[in-house]
């Protein structure tokens, strides 16, 4: 049985695997350009964040798309 329904879920891997990542590029840019401090601390969090967010969303698709396959 699904936790989230199949539109959030769509909702939230579309945000982990486009959003984050654009953000993480922008403020990047951004702050390498300003020379704001810890701009590559701040990027690597964010990046760390975003591999383990896209890592347990390609975990949990991989056992629903099995789960399916044994419904059938």
């Amino acid at each position: 049985m699904p936790y989230l329904p199949q539109k959030v879920y769509e909702w939230l891997r579309w945000i982990v695997s486009i959003v984050i990542p654009a953000l993480i590029v922008l403020y990047g840019v951004i702050g390498n350009t300003l020379q704001i401090p810890y701009t590559e601390v701040v990027l690597t969090i964010a990046g760390a964040v975003d591999v383990f967010l896209g890592t347990i969303f390609g975990i949990s698709k991989i056992a629903y798309d099995k789960s399916k396959l044994e419904d059938k």
